[in-house]
């Protein structure tokens, strides 16, 4: 549009008011808000809600409501097309001797694909393990069968493969009802206080991220199960303060070096009801982490492992005879070996063949052996890791895992042809890719960012194309805001090693000034933090708040091989303070960085690494806020601290050496302690024995209880934020010119 005349002088005037005055005020930028971090949407990539593969990998599931009813339905989406149409209408649906609609709390799909398993309602009992009441629809008749109402709820409810049964735990004994009839049948009877069977206690529960212990043979003819005694385990008391009496809570609790569950571990038949039990040698302070079936159903694959966690052994048993033979032996001269996403197994259709993931050669990778043992190949090699086996093809052809090739701050979906170990990168973009592969590996669902760009979810071919977008976040939705960049640097530490490190500067960053640093830190052994990922909105805040933001992946972190992850071994906390104080000694020397306002925290293995820092730290930390911290590895549980640690008449040295408790006459700086008087996990104890010895020792600290929070500390949303506001302000009041 041309002006002319008086339009001009008008369009002149507009322009210079929108410099001056109410423009200015219009355009100016803001901080993110502590409230964005929880209630921003347009900060976050949609999801898509009740997402779950069917299990014929072609079509995936999702939940929508309906918004007269308020009724929950369950939809059928083709991956590839995107057409989808209405699966199970849940308005239709109703329990045996009620005319309302069928509510529930979440689905998940039976491996067979012709039975949903409905969750009607449910209550947590610890971290993972949930019990509560349960229906099976079945897809093929289109009707709903609920499982018997026994008082208190079941767990670990699945349906067996051939359709016939479903089973599940009910007062630490294993059922099963049949589909057709609805005959009940209890299948064990010698479970009792403390002695269970198909579940397991707290330590397997957190350590092992084990709940269901009872699995289906793949003929549906037996059950293998572990029994689990936990009587001679100590038990450990929290108080709970709010009652006018308080309450005691008892929870077996096995601290380092005491006494341990017992595992065994049977196979029964449902039928008969014999029981077979299985020979696990004469040893019994030993771990049973996993069992699994192999592909033949007379053959059950265990796991055992030795107490100090440095020798994993793979069973073979007879299920019929108990007979068992060792297939497999791994073992670490250097550290341990870990039972996770990263010691992968998978028996290979119409074949005595097997593959596995360890870390062997130094890095995390893919093997094929036979039965007998004999490794065939290694089917992935080179100095990255494999960090996840995602999917194996039917044929078992082809292996979909993710790994660190690019580089150790990156994620990246390849595919490998198992017998000539041609590999190929799928996820094209540099950052981070999480990702989640259909079961015939045909379709995955990508969901990624970078350091330039936020998050997206895109569903891709099992070649890596992009079929569509599914969600992703608006870029203007930053337009308003102050948005730090996240940038990624390498210090090299005086010992010569080399430190992945991200930084986020404070908004409207002026490299004239000076900043106070702030440390976000967590790096317990296995874990990473920094990433070529978006930005996360916690950081952002941070940095809003005036912070020059730092995340460090020390020594003892995962995907830089086992002698980067190993270095931390039998000396927990010592490596990882001297890495932080070096990262923060290379800060000092730049222009902008205040050397004498460097702060740190972190939350549980993170608060010990804060509080550990101000002792250990020569000073180097003017502030810490622990939440949640580890002060003593006598003090924690024995699967995790002997892992990395072994006992403490093992190694009495390295449990003082890292050891808050021990040295916390030299606190320097200003420390706030926040604990929960009821978390099951890292104990209020650690906190109360800490102060105690720091009293002793005259040192001055804050500290803030929350009388009935577990690990997590603060219980609501409001909690939550007050909590987070108090130990900013803590930060801001002794970092920050007043």
């Amino acid at each position: 549009m041309k002006f002319k005349g008086t339009q001009l002088i008008f369009a002149a005037a507009v322009a210079a008011l929108l410099l001056t005055g109410f423009g200015a005020v219009q355009a100016q930028k803001k901080p993110v808000t502590l409230r964005d971090v929880f209630g921003n949407r347009d900060f976050f990539a949609p999801r898509i809600s009740g997402f779950a593969w069917m299990p014929d990998g072609e079509h995936y599931t999702y939940l929508k409501r309906d918004d007269e009813s308020g009724a929950r339905s369950i939809w059928k989406v083709d991956a590839e097309s995107g057409d989808e149409e209405l699966l199970v209408n849940a308005a239709t649906l109703q329990l045996p001797g009620s005319d309302e609609a069928l509510a529930f709390q979440d689905y998940t799909w039976e491996e067979n694909g012709d039975f949903i398993l409905f969750t009607l309602s449910e209550r947590r009992i610890w971290r993972r393990s949930r019990i509560g009441t349960y229906a099976v629809y079945d897809m093929n008749a289109q009707k709903i069968i609920p499982l018997p109402e026994h008082e208190g709820g079941v767990m670990n409810v699945k349906v067996s493969p051939d359709g016939a049964w479903v089973g599940y735990v009910f007062n630490d004994n294993i059922y099963i009802m049949n589909l057709e009839s609805r005959e009940e049948i209890q299948l064990t009877d010698d479970a009792q206080e403390h002695v269970y069977n198909g579940r397991f206690g707290w330590v397997y529960e957190e350590e092992f991220s084990i709940v269901d212990g009872w699995r289906w043979s793949p003929d549906s003819r037996r059950i293998a199960f572990w029994q689990e005694d936990e009587r001679k385990v100590p038990e450990f008391v929290l108080t709970n303060w709010m009652p006018l009496y308080q309450e005691l809570v008892h929870i077996r609790y096995p601290k380092p070096g005491e006494k341990n569950p017992i595992e065994k571990i049977a196979v029964i038949d449902i039928d008969t009801k014999e029981r077979v039990w299985m020979d696990l040698g004469d040893e019994t302070d030993i771990y049973i982490p996993r069992i699994r079936w192999t592909r033949d159903p007379e053959r059950l694959c265990i796991y055992r492992m030795n107490r100090l966690q440095n020798q994993l052994e793979l069973l073979f048993a007879d299920v019929s005879t108990g007979e068992t033979r060792v297939v497999l032996n791994e073992q670490s001269a250097t550290g341990w070996i870990s039972v996770d996403d990263q010691s992968w197994l998978h028996f290979l259709e119409d074949s005595d063949r097997f593959i596995w993931l360890s870390e062997r050669d130094g890095w995390n990778h893919a093997y094929l052996f036979d039965y007998d043992g004999t490794q065939i190949r290694q089917i992935t090699s080179g100095e990255w890791e494999v960090l996840e086996v995602k999917g194996i093809t039917p044929d078992g052809e082809t292996l979909y895992y993710t790994s660190t090739e690019v580089a150790p701050t990156q994620e990246h979906l390849y595919r490998v042809d198992v017998e000539s170990g041609d590999r190929e990168r799928l996820t094209e973009e540099d950052g981070w890719h999480s990702v989640d592969v259909s079961p015939t590996c045909a379709f995955y669902l990508d969901s990624w960012s970078s350091l330039s760009r936020p998050a997206q979810r895109r569903f891709c071919d099992a070649d890596g194309d992009e079929l569509r977008v599914v969600g992703e976040v608006d870029m203007s939705a930053f337009d308003d805001y102050y948005w730090s960049e996240k940038e990624l640097f390498t210090v090299t530490t005086e010992d010569g090693w080399e430190l992945d490190c991200s930084m986020m500067k404070p908004a409207n960053f002026d490299p004239s000034k000076k900043y106070p640093v702030f440390f976000s830190v967590y790096g317990g052994p296995g874990t990473s933090a920094v990433t070529s990922s978006w930005p996360s909105t916690m950081n952002q805040w941070y940095a809003s708040e005036g912070f020059v933001v730092i995340q460090v992946d020390n020594r003892g972190s995962s995907r830089r091989g086992t002698a980067f992850k190993h270095a931390v071994y039998k000396q927990l906390g010592k490596w990882e303070v001297h890495d932080y104080v070096q990262v923060a000694k290379y800060l000092s020397t730049l222009p902008w960085v205040d050397a004498d306002r460097i702060g740190i925290w972190g939350w549980s293995y993170g608060g010990y690494m804060a509080a550990l820092s101000l002792l250990l730290g020569d000073g180097t930390f003017n502030t810490g806020v622990a939440i949640a911290p580890l002060l003593d590895w006598r003090l924690y549980d024995t699967i995790y601290a002997e892992r990395y640690m072994q006992r403490p008449e093992d190694n009495p040295d390295g449990y003082d050496v890292g050891s808050c408790i021990v040295h916390a006459d030299k606190l320097q700086g200003n420390l706030l302690l926040i604990h929960g008087g009821m978390d099951d996990n890292v104990h209020v104890q650690n906190t109360m024995q800490f102060i105690h010895q720091l009293e002793e020792a005259g040192k001055q600290f804050d500290m803030r209880i929350y009388p009935n929070g577990d690990h997590g500390v603060a219980g609501g949303m409001r909690s939550r934020l007050g909590l987070f506001e108090y130990y900013m302000s803590y930060m801001k009041e002794h970092l920050q010119d007043s």
